[in-house]
C-alpha cells in the first residue's frame, strides 16, 4: 500500500503549491488589472473561483490524509484501546462511505451529466464537466487513505496521529515513516 501511497502523497503535496501560487497569481492580477488598470479581466475572476473549487476539494483530501480533519473528539478521546480502534474503524467506514457515495457516484453523476449538456462556463467557454471533475478524483482519493487507515487498524492495530503522516507538518526528526 506504500507503494502508492506514497506517490499520490508527493503529487497531491505539489498540486496543492501549485494551484495555490497559482491562484495567489490569478488573483494579484485581477486586483491589479482592476485598480491599476481600471479595467478588471473577467477570464481571472473565473479561473480564480475553479482553482478554488480545487484547491477546497484536494485540500479536503489533504486534512483527510494528514488526519487534520474536523471530528468530534469528545466521543472518541476518553476511549482507550480496542475501544478507540473500533470507535476510529467506525469514523473512517462512514467517511469511506460518504466518499464513495457522494464524492465519486454523486459526483461522477455530476460530471456525466454537464459532459452530456455540454455545460460551458461563461468567460473561458470551458466545458463544466473538467472543472467537476475534481469531485469525484478527490472522492477516489478520500477513499484511498481511508482504506489505507482501516488497513492499518486491521493489519497492525494501530491510529496515525497527524504528527505522523507530512514532514511538512511537524519536524522531520520526529517523524516516523508510515
Amino acid at each position: 500500500m506504500k507503494l502508492i501511497i506514497k506517490p499520490i502523497d508527493l503529487i497531491l503535496r505539489w498540486a496543492l503549491v501549485a494551484l495555490a501560487v497559482f491562484m495567489i497569481a490569478t488573483v494579484t492580477w485581477q486586483v491589479f488589472s482592476r485598480y491599476a488598470l481600471k479595467a478588471p479581466s473577467s477570464l481571472t475572476e473565473e479561473i480564480a473561483r475553479f482553482q478554488l473549487i480545487w484547491l477546497g476539494l484536494l485540500g479536503s483530501v489533504y486534512t483527510f490524509r494528514n488526519r487534520m480533519h474536523v471530528g468530534i473528539d469528545i466521543l472518541v478521546k476518553p476511549l482507550i484501546g480496542k475501544k478507540r480502534l473500533v470507535a476510529e474503524m467506525a469514523s473512517l467506514i462512514a467517511c469511506f462511505i460518504f466518499a464513495v457515495l457522494i464524492l465519486v457516484y454523486g459526483g461522477g453523476r455530476l460530471v456525466a451529466l454537464t459532459h452530456e449538456l455540454n455545460q460551458t462556463s461563461a468567460a473561458l467557454g470551458v466545458r463544466m464537466s473538467y472543472v467537476y471533475s475534481i469531485i469525484p478524483i478527490s472522492g477516489v482519493l478520500m477513499g484511498l487513505y481511508a482504506l489505507h487507515y482501516m488497513a492499518d487498524i486491521i493489519f497492525h492495530g494501530k491510529l496515525h496521529r497527524p504528527s505522523e503522516l507530512d514532514p511538512a507538518i511537524v519536524n522531520p526528526a520526529t517523524t516516523k515513516d508510515i
